[in-house]
């Protein structure tokens, strides 16, 4: 049945953020062309490509302050391409946005770039993800992580909140995150394999006052093993290390002013199951060790990994819920922290023209410092956001949405960073897209 409600440009899954888990098995190659025929093989470049435009007006009531009203207007455009190859797919994807007049903060911008090859061999896959983002607010969903601001497509799509930038709510404040990513796996059987990964992250802030500098570097090595058809298991040993700086302009006098590092060490046993065609499972979980070059601050201490999920899909309709807990570097807000997150969507495809979507997120993050003098600024942080669209089609390639988004967060202790955000606000969004069809590049 066609359908006018605009797909998603966004359907690839960046590397980087699956880690602990097997990465996917060699695919067949890419089929040559028979000698003596005349029909060409497809061009390196070949593949399809996919934009939007998008108008919105936006409403925050409580964000910049308890019962402040703003408004703003944001013009954003996405552009993604897809290689058409089995043998070295591409992925790109460049989403741009002006935001004008948000808070009385004056004109503000955001830009997403994600680019993702592949090569793929009888016993070889390799992979290597880059994933870049500029943004003037801590992001919440979607391609553009601005509440409010349109995602062409039928439901929630991750975006930069699953980078290095997510975790603990922030108020407006310009900051860069990158995240660069590679993966590795050589099959030794039609069922065994063997996989390695790496990735390294950063969170920067333009602005000292707004947030603590944070970098990741994480290296994962594992075998997989496919049980049958709906099965399969995997043991990994993942090592992370976090560096923390900007500390001394922020914390208070007395407060250590050199950058913190802290490690985590762990191996990780993962099985994911496919029940039926339409329900699946995943789980990765194992013992974590945590330590520090600084052992008064961060003391070494054993604790868990755990990263588990159910999705079911099914004709119109997905359903997806996950649970997380592990070590984090704070989103900007604390030197280092542990959070427990529960995230599920929705999406509902109702008829030709009519579309819903839903999303939620619960973490409840925690400080790793452990010392006397940071003990005002090392509370629980409890966040959450909620966000409900409904998209109508008008014609094959123009929609209107309306959203709405809740945010609520609150410390059982002060937080001295500024910029972190405190209550609850709401943010309703509306606005239009204009999705043309996608385009085939053709063959060169």
């Amino acid at each position: 049945m066609k359908t006018w409600i605009p797909i998603s440009i966004v359907v690839f899954a960046l590397a980087g953020r699956s880690f602990g888990q097997a990465a996917p098995t060699a695919v067949p190659v890419e089929t040559q062309t028979p000698a003596g025929t005349t029909t060409p093989r497809l061009s390196w470049v070949d593949g399809t490509v996919h934009y939007a435009l998008s108008g919105s007006e936006i409403v925050q009531y409580g964000y910049y302050g308890n019962g402040n009203v703003t408004s703003a207007t944001a013009l954003s455009g996405i552009l993604g391409y897809t290689s058409l190859s089995n043998v070295h797919p591409t992925s790109v994807l460049i989403a741009s946005g002006l935001v004008l007049g948000q808070g009385g903060q004056g004109t503000s911008t955001y830009q997403n770039v994600a680019i993702s090859q592949s090569l793929i061999g009888k016993r070889w896959v390799l992979n290597a993800t880059d994933s870049f983002s500029f943004l003037p607010q801590s992001p919440v969903t979607g391609v553009a992580g601005v509440p409010g601001v349109n995602n062409p497509g039928t439901g929630p799509i991750d975006g930069p909140s699953q980078g290095p930038a997510g975790g603990v709510l922030t108020y407006s404040g310009n900051r860069i995150s990158n995240m660069l990513s590679g993966t590795v796996e050589r099959r030794l059987t039609g069922r065994t394999s063997i996989s390695g990964s790496g990735a390294w992250s950063l969170l920067h802030f333009l602005d000292k006052n707004n947030g603590l500098d944070t970098s990741m570097t994480t290296v994962q090595v594992g075998i997989n093993h496919q049980i049958n058809r709906r099965s399969s298991v995997s043991l990994s040993g993942v090592y992370s290390s976090f560096n923390l700086t900007n500390l001394v302009n922020l914390y208070p006098p007395g407060f250590p002013a050199g950058d913190i590092t802290y490690q985590t060490k762990g191996v990780n046993l993962a099985y994911t199951r496919l029940w039926t065609r339409s329900l699946s499972t995943d789980v990765s979980a194992g013992p974590m060790w945590i330590s520090s070059s600084a052992a008064a601050l961060i003391p070494d201490r054993l604790n868990f990994y755990v990263n588990g999920g159910v999705s079911y899909s099914r004709r119109l309709s997905n359903y997806n819920v996950r649970y997380m807990h592990g070590v984090n570097g704070g989103s900007g807000v604390q030197p280092g922290a542990l959070s427990d997150s529960v995230m599920a969507t929705a999406g509902r495809t109702f008829n030709a023209r009519w579309a819903g979507s839903a999303s939620m997120v619960y973490t409840r993050t925690s400080g790793l410092l452990a010392i006397s003098q940071a003990s005002s600024i090392n509370g629980i942080t409890n966040t959450e956001y909620g966000i409900l669209q409904l998209t109508h089609g008008f014609s094959r390639t123009l929609s209107g949405y309306a959203s709405y988004t809740a945010q609520n967060q609150s410390f059982n202790q002060g937080i001295l960073v500024p910029n972190a955000f405190n209550g609850l606000s709401h943010i309703f969004g509306i606005g239009v897209s204009w999705t043309p069809r996608a385009t085939r590049l053709g063959e060169f």
